[in-house]
């Protein structure tokens, strides 16, 4: 009897449960649809109301002791019916987080917990006008920030060619540290927030962060490439001053700068290669001239033709001056199809190939090019490095001719104006057997180490008789023979 009693009892406790569970189920469902269909009008009652029906469902619905097979079913489909209420309340997380201060409450009602998700609600982000776009200041801060990277290394590899001086050591310190900077503070969140704080601190609003972080990028890409492009002119400026004063190891050592701040620029390998032949390293010089020869430029085919009036092919063990005869007729043609006429330039040609003519005992030609070349050198007013050989040529051209006359007042030129630019050009006296001028001619721009007041002072009153007192006896040689 008492089991039928006991029975009894714990089928007419399962139905009250069941019944207050569905009641709770009928209210929460009675609570979504009065916020759904005030939304925006819901009042701060209702949300809450609505919050505290679930909660009142979660703790009915909360299993206090093993189902039996009848009961999991009945649970299944309640559960199915909370999942599909669960999924409206979820819909409706703005107009609640919106309406209520859900923080305030769900501390009130102990419900600080992932348990109770409902009242883990957050406020819609209010998204200003300004931050809708802050996703491309991001990317613009980020590829502005790449440029000036890359200039950057350029400038550092440029600064590590030979001794850095204070100045450019702590311009580079300061562009490097202004770069880490930045980009620290557009690539990692710990770097993000210190420059948010930095911008709060002089209460920059957050809705113009992100632009003024790309403001800050472009102001350092405009100093790295100010300084970029500074550097390239003032190395070219530089370097040829140094090549003008024979400070060739100075030069070398500024246009290897140049080349790592801007490779694709072949000037630096034309400047690198004239420096190569002044001290006669001929295959080091054809190098470099011929980057610059690629270009078709008049001066790059010039200095790669005039390079080879010397140079000895390393397979033949021979000079073959017929190949800078052919450069140089092809940058002559070039050189007299610019408008207007470069006159140095145009000396340059005819200077080197009167000379590679002269190395082939082509006399005549020879002269033809070597007059043009001279009568263009004293039309150019300033002191052109180079100057002045044309006369020595042509000096020479005229005693394989047999006019002596005209031999010595070339020579006379020569003495007085000569003035070789490399070291080949030099040891062309020699090998004309013409060492008492070559100990006359002006050296100062070969190499360093003379200065051309002390070369007037010291050598000049010396030459002044030697062409003078050496030709007579020449003239009278050729006369007997005669």
């Amino acid at each position: 009897m008492e089991n039928v009693l006991d029975t009894s009892m714990d089928n007419n406790d399962t139905k009250a449960e069941s019944t207050e569970l569905a009641a709770a189920i009928k209210r929460y469902e009675d609570a979504l649809h009065v916020v759904e269909k005030n939304k925006a009008r819901s009042d701060k009652s209702q949300i809450l109301a609505l919050l505290v029906a679930r909660d009142e469902l979660e703790n009915l619905f909360t299993l206090k002791e093993k189902p039996d097979d009848k009961e999991f079913s009945q649970l299944f489909t309640i559960d199915q019916q909370v999942v599909e209420l669960d999924i409206r309340l979820r819909r409706l997380e703005d107009v609640i987080a919106s309406t209520i201060s859900i923080d305030k409450w769900k501390l009130r009602l102990n419900r600080d917990d992932e348990k109770h998700w409902w009242w883990q609600f957050e406020p819609p982000r209010h998204v200003d006008t300004w931050d809708r776009l802050d996703w491309l200041w991001d990317m613009l801060t980020l590829g502005t920030l790449a440029v000036a990277a890359s200039f950057m290394v350029s400038i550092i590899s440029a600064l590590s060619v030979g001794s850095l001086t204070v100045a450019s050591t702590l311009s580079t310190i300061a562009q490097v540290g202004g770069l880490a900077i930045v980009s620290q503070g557009a690539l990692t969140e710990n770097g993000q927030q210190k420059v948010r704080d930095f911008m709060n601190r002089f209460r920059i609003p957050s809705r113009f962060q992100s632009e003024f972080m790309l403001l800050l990028a472009l102001l350092l890409l405009g100093t790295v490439y100010g300084t970029h492009m500074s550097l390239n002119d003032l190395y070219l400026e530089d370097g040829r001053e140094a090549y003008q004063q024979g400070d060739l190891g100075d030069a070398e050592t500024i246009f290897m700068r140049g080349l790592e701040i801007e490779p694709d620029n072949s000037t630096y390998n034309a400047e690198l290669g004239r420096i190569y032949e002044s001290l006669g390293a001929l295959d080091k010089a054809i190098e470099q001239y011929y980057y610059n020869a690629q270009s078709g430029g008049v001066k790059g085919i010039n200095d790669l033709g005039r390079a080879y009036i010397n140079w000895v092919n390393p397979a033949t063990k021979n000079n073959d001056p017929s190949l800078a005869e052919a450069y140089l007729l092809l940058a002559l043609q070039r050189a007299n199809t610019q408008d207007p006429p470069n006159n140095d330039l145009l000396y340059q040609v005819n200077r080197n190939l009167g000379w590679t003519l002269l190395k082939q005992k082509k006399y005549d030609a020879a002269e033809r090019y070597l007059k043009t070349a001279i009568t263009l050198d004293e039309s150019i007013t300033m002191n052109q490095i180079g100057g002045g050989m044309a006369y020595c040529f042509l000096g020479m051209v005229y005693e394989q001719q047999g006019k002596l006359a005209q031999a010595r007042s070339n020579w006379s030129n020569c003495v007085q104006k000569a003035r070789p630019e490399t070291i080949h050009e030099y040891r062309w006296f020699s090998e004309v057997n013409k060492n008492d001028i070559a100990a006359c001619i002006n050296t100062s721009k070969i190499v360093s180490g003379l200065d051309e007041t002390q070369f007037e002072d010291k050598f000049r009153a010396d030459c002044s008789v030697l062409i003078t007192a050496s030709y007579p006896l020449a003239e009278a040689r050729v006369a007997a023979r005669e």
